[in-house]
């Protein structure tokens, strides 16, 4: 006997683990009926469920083998009872003479199992016999067990549900938020971008007018204005080819890349030696002491407008009679390249977007040869070259951006 129950109370328990993933509520309505009639030797079963509060019970289940349909629960009768006790109302048994609708033609004896969680009540489960059945105390707490782990497993479910509604509706702002960040960001670039354009050419006309008009005056005024042109006309060149670079996506970038043996020393030197132009008017010291002789394996072109953007980016950010350090460690594998400097730093809410595409720190530097593209473009050159590029910054005391590139190829 107890080995009996042992059985009956184990397959409850598989039916209530299964419902664990199960997502529709009438395939779990379903599955705890049938099991309801297997355990409780009953012929047939069906089961009333209210699926939202505003709306009456509706038969969400009927096993196969039920001989009718069942009618609408009344009040005051059986349903009603079970569900306003919140306990399992039995009929051993069913007269004609106490119902409307001749239910005594199909069966003889019926429980009903309320299901219902705290206040809430999810409906009821209906287990019917043809035949006159007496309920003994085992088959009483069976009813019991069932509803309440039937409605635990609908209460899971419903939690689980909302639950899961929630995170993909937080998922949905999140998402909706980083469009609204990314398309923010992208009109800020646009709009810097759109400026950095517009100077060279307002020279280009300056100088085009300036030639036109002087052109049969002065002899080295065209001249002089032609010059201006050209160097303007490199550096519209330049922006353009920037943001063809930055905007071309990250696939098949090592495609982009022409590889051959590069000695860092000369690169570097070079590097600082151009820069120094542009740190004039700061009094920015540029160093590079005791480079070493390293040959890795890339493009010259963007290695140099890698190294010439962190430069440029320590110089721009940087304070005035600083300073920026590019050191040179190596190791078997790898080398890392740094340019420190003790400029004004980088806050740490802005940290994990720097390099990010049309990202800029400053707003209010959007002027001035600062488009936002900088480092974007060093990190993707570095990428094109397998390496990865990292930074540290303290406000007020400056950054480190180190680059780790992979030596030359053997």
């Amino acid at each position: 006997m107890i080995q009996l129950v042992s059985k009956k109370i184990l397959l409850l328990n598989k039916t209530t683990l299964d419902s664990l993933v199960e997502k529709d509520i009438l395939t779990m309505v379903r599955n705890f009926t049938e099991t309801g009639i297997q355990i409780l030797n009953a012929d047939f079963g069906f089961a009333w469920w209210k699926f939202h509060d505003n709306e009456d019970y509706r038969l969400a289940y009927k096993s196969p083998s039920t001989p009718y349909e069942p009618p609408v629960p009344r009040k005051k009768a059986g349903n009603y009872i079970a569900r306003q006790t919140k306990k399992p109302f039995f009929d051993s048994d069913v007269r004609k003479e106490n119902y409307e609708f001749e239910i005594n033609k199909y069966l003889k004896s019926y429980a009903i199992i309320p299901i219902y969680y705290n206040e809430t009540t999810y409906g009821s489960l209906v287990l019917c016999y043809r035949k006159k059945h007496v309920f003994s105390e085992e088959d009483k707490e069976l009813c019991t067990l069932l509803g309440n782990m039937t409605a635990q497993a609908i209460t899971i479910r419903n939690f689980t549900e909302r639950e899961y509604e929630n995170l993909k509706k937080a998922e949905m702002l999140k998402y909706t938020w980083k469009l609204l960040q990314q398309e923010k960001i992208k009109t800020e670039f646009i709009a810097n971008a759109a400026h950095e354009l517009r100077t060279p050419i307002a020279i280009i006309k300056g100088n085009v007018d300036l030639a036109t008009k002087s052109i049969f005056k002065n002899a080295k005024s065209p001249e002089s204005a032609l010059r201006a042109i050209d160097h303007e006309i490199k550096h519209l060149s330049q922006i353009i080819s920037d943001l063809t670079l930055i905007t071309s996506g990250t696939k098949d970038l090592k495609d982009q890349i022409v590889h051959k043996e590069i000695n860092l020393k000369p690169l570097i030197q070079h590097v600082v030696e151009k820069s120094r132009t542009i740190s004039f008017d700061k009094k920015i010291s540029i160093l590079a002491k005791k480079i070493p002789d390293i040959t890795i394996w890339g493009d010259e072109k963007y290695l140099e407008k890698m190294l010439t953007n962190l430069v440029r980016n320590s110089v721009t950010y940087g304070k005035m009679g600083g300073r920026t350090e590019i050191l040179v460690e190596n190791s078997k594998k790898s080398v890392i390249i740094k340019v420190i400097d003790n400029g004004i730093g980088i806050a740490k809410k802005d940290l994990p977007h720097i390099f990010e595409r049309f990202y800029m720190v400053d707003k209010s530097r959007g002027t001035g040869g600062n488009t936002g593209l900088g480092l974007a473009i060093v990190k993707w050159a570095t990428e094109a070259h397998s390496g990865k590029v990292s930074v540290k910054s303290t406000i007020n005391k400056g950054s480190t951006f180190s680059v780790t590139l992979p030596l030359k190829q053997t």
